[in-house]
């Protein structure tokens, strides 16, 4: 990788010291006559000493950004503070200062920390939208003047603090404060933008934003993992292992199943609440202003991928593991250039609308992820995608290692966790039930050793499987009746699922509970589930791509003679431990309803 690891991912930092954090802010500082000129040729009125004086005490100590005219006006950088120049003619050599030719270059320069703006007209249009306060000097005199500053909706900001200050020219301080969303309020605003925008493919957007903002996302390595199922588990555990071995990890996950927070996520915590609405409230900004100039602003899940990306950075990660979303090649996170090593789990038929109407399409769109030179793990499976998979690795000059399955050996395995030799590591032991979670463990152990400028012991990585947790896959919620979860919701899922349930519950006669969203193969993973149950309960889960309970219904009385349609989640819980009795109950399909049936099991305990 060339820099060590301290050099260019500033990594094996002092945990301890006080985080910057959600405390990081922009800021814009200007002064400008009562009809708005801010000086002969964006040039701020240094005559008054009152405004200077304010301007060096609110700079001090932080990163100060500044425009060509106004950098030379002042001369030089102030004491104790870096600065950052934007010009694209001229370039400043000084200690302490570097010169930049946009805004986005000196956010990235200034890598989250604390940024003052200070500028003319066209840099403060560019950083109003970011900024979460303005400190602003109006001077109740009309003067002449070349620029103007940008008109703004005052409506949108707090004003804290307004002083009336006397010389020979009378003026007024004033201090904006951005009003920022509350949780709900961000969660209203993502709802907006989901139903107005849905899934669209492409990169730009995510681009220009990340961008404005600085690209945090280059700021620490990533683990990048696409595939049709298994990527969550094998986030899961690559993340535990990482932090078993002391690491900071940020994790990015899609879609939430249990808590909408749970996306986001570093060392297992989520975002809070507020942290989610702060960042909302900057991108939100963003997004206006680009539809205000006539740019395609991002979709409901790009914009969360961008928060991922500088939440993350923002708490400091030493490494990300990233799951994309759908696909890979136009997915979203592939916006990232950090990439250490390229996972790619077990890929199968599923989002053929958009990814392709074979295998091999699909897996091509998955091998997006593959960046130049960059290690790749692949977990072990059909001919076509290995080939696949291979030939872009031989293009991108990426080494492959294929994870085969024949290099694993469960030996055993119960309701909650399973144990397997992988090559010469033996009775390695995973708290994840399901035998296809071997697989998932064995990718992850692949893919952290390839992480060489990581310190990853064999103790880490045992440790890291054994502490992992994963809800939804294969996972036990309640024991009388026997209450199973799982996250099928594609043939190649279905597959899985119905292996392990042949081999927990051979004599089949289960009860089963379904709920799927309509653009997935339906009638296959019926074809594959239905005939091990007795009796069926279908339910609509509550998704805008939601297939009805009773279209469900029908579908799988092709399968199955007994299918009845719940209205809700509840009904289905309270009409499955009816018909169980002494049978295991196996609720599976979108993992978009698999929380209210905990919540439903957990309110009857």
């Amino acid at each position: 990788m060339g820099l060590s690891r301290e050099r260019k991912y500033g990594m094996l930092k002092k945990h301890e010291q006080k985080m910057t954090g959600e405390n990081s802010m922009l800021a814009l500082i200007a002064a400008y006559a009562e009809n708005q000129i801010i000086g002969n040729e964006g040039r701020i009125p240094w005559d008054i000493p009152e405004e200077k004086h304010r301007f060096r005490d609110l700079t001090m100590g932080h990163v100060m950004v500044m425009g060509r005219r106004t950098y030379e006006e002042i001369g030089f950088p102030l004491p104790g503070r870096e600065t950052i120049v934007i010009s694209s003619t001229k370039n400043f050599d000084q200690p302490h200062c570097k010169t930049v030719s946009s805004l986005g270059e000196a956010l990235e320069q200034a890598a989250g920390r604390d940024v003052f703006i200070c500028g003319g007209a066209q840099l403060y249009q560019e950083a109003l939208p970011l900024a979460d306060v303005l400190y602003l000097t109006e001077i109740h005199q009309a003067f002449e003047g070349d620029t103007r500053f940008p008109d703004f909706d005052a409506g949108q900001y707090i004003q804290t603090e307004k002083t009336d200050v006397w010389g020979t020219i009378p003026y007024t301080f004033m201090t904006l404060q951005r009003k920022t969303m509350d949780y709900a309020q961000a969660r209203e605003y993502i709802a907006g933008l989901t139903a107005k925008k849905g899934i669209v493919l492409g990169l730009q957007p995510m681009k220009d934003v990340l961008e404005k903002l600085g690209n945090p996302q280059n700021r620490y390595p990533i683990v990048h993992i696409a595939g049709t199922n298994g990527k969550g588990s094998t986030l899961e555990m690559i993340s535990s292992i990482l932090q078993a071995a002391g690491y900071r990890v940020g994790t990015y996950t899609s879609p939430a199943v249990f808590q909408e927070r749970e996306c986001w996520r570093v060392n297992g915590e989520m975002i809070s609440g507020e942290a989610y609405a702060a960042w909302m409230t900057r991108l939100s900004s963003v997004c206006d202003a680009m539809q205000e100039a006539g740019r395609a602003a991002p979709t409901a899940f790009e914009l969360e991928t961008v928060l991922a990306f500088g939440w993350m950075a923002q708490q400091e990660c030493d490494i990300a593991v990233v799951e994309c979303g759908m696909g890979g090649r136009e997915d979203a996170t592939n916006i990232i250039s950090t990439t250490v090593v390229s996972v790619l789990t077990s890929i199968g038929m599923d989002h053929m609308k958009f990814l392709g109407d074979s295998i091999e399409e699909i897996a091509w769109a998955k091998g997006g992820i593959i960046k130049q030179n960059v290690p790749v793990v692949l977990q072990g499976q059909s001919a076509d995608v290995e080939q696949v998979i291979a030939a872009i690795c031989r293009e991108q000059q990426s080494m492959l290692t294929i994870v085969h399955p024949e290099d694993i050996t469960v030996t055993s395995t119960d309701a909650r966790s399973i144990t397997f030799d992988f090559k010469e590591r033996k009775q390695l032991a995973v708290s994840m039930p399901g035998l296809f979670q071997a697989d998932n463990a064995a990718t992850a152990i692949a893919a952290v050793q390839q992480l060489t400028e990581f310190s990853i012991t064999e103790e880490a990585i045992r440790t890291g499987l054994q502490n992992v947790r994963w809800h939804g896959r294969m996972e036990q919620i309640c024991d009388h009746p026997v209450i199973v979860i799982d996250g099928a919701h594609n043939p190649n899922a279905a597959k899985r699922l119905q292996e392990e349930a042949k081999r927990r519950w051979p004599e089949g006669d289960l009860v089963e509970i379904v709920g799927v969203l309509a653009d997935k193969d339906f009638t296959e993973v019926g074809r594959l589930m239905a005939p091990m149950a007795r009796k069926i309960i279908t339910v609509t889960p509550r998704n805008p791509r939601a297939l009805e309970a009773e279209q469900l219904a029908e579908c799988l009385r092709a399968f199955c003679t007994d299918v009845t349609p719940a209205d809700n989640v509840q009904q289905a819980l309270e009409l499955a431990k009816k018909s169980a009795e002494d049978r295991p109950v196996l609720a599976f399909g979108s993992l978009s309803w698999l929380h209210e049936l905990r919540d439903a099991v957990e309110g009857q305990a």
